[in-house]
């Protein structure tokens, strides 16, 4: 595979986006999201996803100009309007805002409506263990009808959306953040041999998950309110719902980051779990990978690398400057 600098990734992405009418500010702060993900080895939801959101723009599903507003806001709740934008400007505004006000208030909901995808929910879980607070989120679509898929099953009445809980710790370590898809079994067929071979109930807890997701990120957090009209733009029907939480409320914050990191690293010096390379925990792999990468570049893969030179192509762009050294022959 070839392998790329975070840099020089950072700012082709930036210019695919701009080529399609993304402001420079947006278009770097969207690609910033995505190269972070691809630093963190979460291949679904890097730049991978470009392909996606060109394509949005491109064809005026997506807002490229997007003014988001505050709706409304309370002693420890925020609701914002991403005017049929990019998920990740309004769900960054939304994130920092609720970490600004949690250290007053110890409890802060957050959520935004029509916008698109906000891509990995872990983005926004980062932003808030910087603060030193607790975090859970969920998206999804506002839009939910029934399957009309012949033999449709009761698994098939929820797709696959986002759940995400971070929980600090001193620094000088990896975070916990258990940034999730809620189906954990795949296609109904998967799902069923998985409860033929006993593990029905993680099956159902996996269900239970995205119907979570989906009514609170998506159908409570991306409907709009009746007196508002949504947005004309096709693809703006995501929600964002989340939730910060400052330690302190409960007890001795500064203790609790520091057993947090105690817990955590000695987990780690564990022997690793059969089947497995190391031991790990959600986020420590993550954590690794961008402190190993952001020397030695992102690996791309073959596939990820032709999607990437596409774009190049369709929208007059210069390649991505790949390092070839590292593919096969």
């Amino acid at each position: 595979m070839a392998r790329i600098s975070p840099d020089a990734l950072h700012h082709w992405s930036t210019q695919a986006l701009v080529a399609v009418g993304v402001p420079t500010h947006d278009a770097a702060h969207i690609a910033r999201c995505l190269v972070d993900v691809d630093l963190r080895g979460v291949r679904s939801h890097g730049t991978r996803q470009l392909r996606r959101y060109v394509n949005e723009f491109r064809d005026g599903q997506i807002n490229p100009t997007p003014t988001s507003r505050l709706l409304r806001e309370t002693d420890n709740s925020l609701r914002f309007d991403g005017d049929g934008g990019a998920g990740y400007l309004v769900a960054t505004r939304a994130t920092d805002a609720a970490c600004d006000k949690a250290r007053g208030t110890g409890l802060v909901l957050a959520s935004s409506c029509n916008h698109g995808h906000v891509g990995s929910a872990g983005i926004y879980a980062r932003r808030v263990l910087h603060h030193g607070l607790i975090s859970w989120s969920v998206a999804g679509g506002r839009s939910w009808s029934l399957p009309d898929e012949a033999g449709a099953t009761v698994w098939d009445a929820m797709k696959a959306p986002p759940m995400c809980f971070a929980i600090p710790a001193d620094a000088g370590g990896p975070p916990l953040v258990l940034d999730m898809n809620a189906n954990q079994f795949g296609t109904a067929a998967q799902a069923e041999a998985a409860i033929a071979a006993g593990f029905g109930k993680s099956v159902f807890g996996s269900l239970g998950m995205r119907f979570v997701s989906t009514l609170l990120g998506g159908v409570l957090a991306g409907t709009v309110a009746p007196q508002d009209q949504p947005c004309p733009f096709s693809a703006a029907t995501r929600g964002f719902f989340l939730l910060v939480i400052d330690p302190a409320l409960v007890g001795d914050a500064d203790a609790f980051r520091a057993e947090v990191r105690r817990v955590i690293d000695t987990s780690l010096s564990l022997n690793p779990m059969a089947g497995t390379n190391a031991a790990a925990l959600p986020g420590s792999l993550e954590w690794q990978r961008e402190t190993t990468w952001a020397a030695s570049g992102i690996p791309i893969v073959d596939e990820h690398r032709d999607a990437l030179e596409t774009i190049a192509m369709e929208l007059g762009l210069d390649l991505p400057p790949w390092d070839l050294s590292h593919s096969p022959g």
